[in-house]
């Protein structure tokens, strides 16, 4: 059985959960840092575009998908950046789930989404500490749709 449509599939979701993320923050809230350390959450997002951008062009076509952390401030550059990376994202997974192989990276293409995946999460879960830890007022409904992977793939 060929799985390479459902995996597609499960990295246009995880992208969808990112944007949902993004477009729940107040434009305000993309200067907040945890503790006043580390990376704002427009920072957060810079960088999840980023590491998208430079595995990309390791095992990808070489597109330049990159932004400048000034982008870091504006909701609608964030969101722009995050569907042009997540498009040429795609295209690279595609190539690579259907070589079942990526030269330099083991051990194999699935894990390689996976690990996409876990990255993405692992800030959206450092952005979600950083607005509860900041009080700022986010909705819990807004926490549990990250979760909502169900209605995310209709």
């Amino acid at each position: 059985m060929n799985y390479t449509k459902d995996l597609l599939e499960t990295w246009k979701v995880n992208h969808k959960v990112t944007v949902y993320l993004l477009e729940h923050i107040a434009p305000e809230w993309l200067t907040t840092k945890l503790g006043g350390k580390g990376r704002t959450i427009g920072e957060q997002f810079v960088h999840i575009n980023n590491i998208r951008s430079m595995w990309i062009n390791k095992v990808g076509k070489k597109i330049d998908v990159k932004i400048d952390k000034k982008e870091a401030k504006d909701k609608q550059a964030l969101k722009t950046a995050l569907l042009f990376s997540a498009e040429h994202m795609l295209s690279t997974l595609e190539n690579v789930l259907m070589d079942n192989h990526i030269k330099g990276y083991k051990p194999h293409s699935a894990a390689f989404l996976g690990q996409m995946i876990a990255h993405e999460a692992h800030h959206r879960g450092q952005i979600m500490t950083t607005i509860t830890r900041n009080e700022l007022p986010i909705s819990k409904s807004v926490n549990y749709g990250l979760w909502g992977w169900n209605s995310l793939l209709k």
